[in-house]
């Protein structure tokens, strides 16, 4: 048999009260205001009775008054990345607190996923979203802006809009991997990125190309572009490289780092001893195969804190025009004991 739903009418009998007493403790307490405008023991004997009969509000009714789900929606390129997983739960958990709930979703990188996830998310009524761009979704993207609903751009950018924006500071993080390595010695070294236009991965390519350029070594400069569903083709890339006497890599992302020291590997050599590397964030793989890797370290938090909080301050004032704001967090480079030719070099310029 099925159980009665609680209503307000409910606790106003148990608790003796007005049934629009109860209404005003309840709305309040689910907008997380205070609700001492009533008598504070009055009040609290209202939420009492409320707990003991289990009341459960009436989100859809809530909705309506508010125009608010109180949902959003975090769209990345591969949730099951780490990066974007730790971020992702630094949303939820910032989320949580200020009575949010967050749908998420993944794009592969396939500007028509994302368009769909779009729709979804736009038909379950979420009150903004958080979205990783992905290439060719330039125009979606700003469609979606024109469409009154509130957007935080994560990690890269889209050119032309006024959307808010929490990204890192890809060229500076360029420059500080491919230091890493000169620093040590290195003079051989090539990048190995991906052929998408994203924002990020060009600024950290300009990033490896200035330094490069300032250690006097801009005839070695050299960048492989791989697809993202191509990454077997990494394999050929370091056969090819031993056979030209590079000495050291910088990847582009933390999963084509990866994947490059598993065909290290392969192929019988080994970290740094035949190869060095430095990359951005740290990988389960570097543990698995025990090797020194200088990498960039991106503040997780930072990203998720800034992002979600940027959001919210937009629903909340989705009325009122807003000037968009672009957050750029510094990146931090962890050297794990790379052994190299140790050489002193020049102070290199950063910006």
């Amino acid at each position: 048999m099925r159980t009665r739903k609680v209503t307000i009418k409910d606790i106003a009998t148990e608790a003796g009260v007005s049934i629009a007493l109860v209404s005003f403790v309840m709305n309040n307490k689910a907008d997380g205001k205070e609700t001492y405008r009533v008598n504070k023991e009055t009040a609290q004997r209202i939420l009492e009775v409320a707990e003991k009969l289990n009341y459960q509000p009436n989100n859809a009714a809530r909705t309506l008054r508010s125009g608010k789900t109180n949902t959003i929606g975090v769209i990345v390129s591969d949730i099951s990345n780490k990066f974007f997983a730790d971020i992702a739960r630094c949303i939820e958990d910032r989320a949580y607190k200020h009575k949010y709930t967050v749908l998420f979703g993944s794009t592969d990188e396939n500007p028509q996923k994302l368009e769909n996830l779009i729709e979804v998310f736009r038909n379950k009524g979420i009150d903004g979203l958080i979205i990783v761009p992905c290439e060719g979704a330039d125009e979606i993207i700003r469609n979606v802006a024109l469409q009154n609903i509130p957007v935080v751009l994560l990690d890269r950018e889209v050119p032309d809009t006024e959307l808010s924006s929490v990204v890192l500071n890809n060229r500076r993080a360029g420059v500080e991997t491919t230091q890493a390595l000169i620093r040590q010695g290195f003079t051989r070294i090539e990048m190995i990125s991906y052929s998408m236009n994203l924002s990020n991965i060009r600024e950290r390519e300009e990033g490896y190309r200035f330094c490069m350029t300032e250690a006097g070594l801009s005839d070695r400069i050299n960048i492989h572009h791989l697809r993202h569903d191509k990454l077997g083709k990494i394999d050929e890339i370091v056969r090819d490289a031993k056979m030209r006497n590079v000495e050291a890599f910088v990847f582009a992302t933390n999963t084509l780092a990866a994947n490059g020291l598993t065909a290290i590997f392969r192929n019988g050599w080994r970290v740094p001893q035949d190869f060095a590397m430095a990359c951005f964030d740290s990988n389960e793989a570097f543990d698995i195969y025990k090797t020194a890797v200088a990498y960039v370290r991106q503040p997780i938090e930072q990203f998720g804190t800034e992002a979600l909080d940027l959001l919210i301050k937009n629903i909340e004032q989705k009325d009122q025009p807003i000037n968009s704001i672009r957050i750029v967090l510094t990146p931090e480079i962890v050297e794990s004991g790379i052994p190299g030719r140790e050489t002193e070099i020049s102070q290199l310029i950063e910006e």
